[in-house]
């Protein structure tokens, strides 16, 4: 292990940091000294004296850490995609939902998944942008799952997120799928259209029995966001559903992660900075606070490729709010990206499968 200092403004301070410099006044007179553990009793002070930002000690990985996927997950993944795209083309044709199949999807292929140490890496694979529905479904559905797994959830209420991430976008399959699979911009007609998914996902299933209440609405409400401005009901605060609140951050993340054809994808680091902007408006800020905090760790050990070619290993991210990552080149020289546009792609499937 080794440490750098990353600078932090003062409200983005939590206790348990360490200041990595001392803290100086205007006169050069030491405030704090290096070394010092930040609590709240600290974190007052240097607001009443003005302090605008500090230096904090974090401590980076010296050694590579290679990423696994081992193959037998990996399996399981491409099946539930095939499983995923012949349900969603039965829904299609007969406007039944084969409820089955996915919930066998989400107890056999994705429950096992959530609990294995690379599970989020799963979420950076390539695949056809023809298939992009499918893999979304599977994405969100585990994605939503690894949520509610950092936040405590049962193992009951686990596997309800994951189904409900899985079925959240059935309704698509009710839109002309010429709408669905524009390559071009969406004219508002369009995105009027595909903004009923959501109903339409509901009505698909509210008529079968055994789907709990906490399904229904997480999928209903997937797009509702806290400030009103999401739909279809336009409802706001307390009114939108913990399982909502939940599944519209996988949705997030996993949409502008992946390859869409209508649409530019975003590397990692870009997309959680706009899961930022809106975790204290539109978002539950306490569920992007843990996503957002979990994605720092699990996104350590992957590889981007620069705009010059070269690939690199991500050694550490800092704290959300203020993502400059630290990369290792390889020949081991260490550079900070400060620019998200550098990055040309990220590349975490050069790790190996097992």
């Amino acid at each position: 292990m080794t440490s750098v200092t990353q600078l932090y403004n003062v409200n983005q301070l939590t206790p348990g940091m360490e200041l990595g410099q001392p803290v100086l006044n205007q006169k050069g007179t030491v405030l704090l000294a290096e070394g010092t553990v930040l609590n709240k009793a600290l974190l007052d002070h240097l607001s009443r004296l003005g302090v605008e930002s500090v230096g904090i000690k974090e401590t980076i990985l010296q050694q590579s850490t290679e990423i696994t996927l081992d193959s037998k997950s990996l399996e399981l993944l491409n099946q539930a995609v095939e499983q995923i795209k012949s349900s969603f083309h039965t829904i299609e044709k007969y406007g039944k939902v084969p409820m089955q199949i996915f919930e066998n999807i989400a107890a056999n292929h994705l429950s096992p998944l959530v609990n294995t140490h690379s599970a989020a890496n799963f979420l950076n694979i390539d695949r056809p942008k023809s298939d992009y529905l499918y893999n979304h479904s599977i994405n969100v559905g585990l994605l939503s799952g690894l949520i509610g797994k950092w936040m405590g959830s049962s193992e009951e209420e686990i596997s309800a997120l994951i189904l409900t991430g899985l079925l959240h976008d059935i309704g698509k399959t009710q839109i002309p799928q010429d709408v669905i699979n524009k390559t071009g911009k969406l004219t508002p007609k369009e995105m009027e259209l595909v903004k009923l998914h959501a109903t339409y996902s509901y009505r698909l299933l509210n008529d079968l029995p055994n789907i709990p209440p906490t399904v229904k609405f997480g999928i209903l409400q997937h797009h509702e966001r806290l400030d009103g401005s999401g739909y279809p009901g336009r409802f706001r605060d307390d009114k939108v559903h913990r399982f909502a609140r939940i599944v519209a951050i996988a949705d997030i993340y996993c949409a502008m992660t992946a390859d869409r054809e209508h649409s530019e994808k975003f590397n990692p680091f870009a997309a959680a900075e706009e899961l930022a902007k809106d975790m204290y408006s539109k978002l539950d800020t306490e569920i992007c606070t843990t996503f957002l905090t979990n994605f720092c760790t699990f996104i350590i050990g992957n590889k981007l490729q620069l705009e010059d070619g070269r690939e690199v290993e991500i050694v550490y991210t800092g704290h959300f709010l203020n993502l400059n990552p630290l990369v290792r080149t390889a020949e081991g020289e260490i550079l900070t990206i400060t620019n998200w546009r550098s990055i040309r792609k990220m590349t975490p499937f050069s790790a190996k499968l097992t």
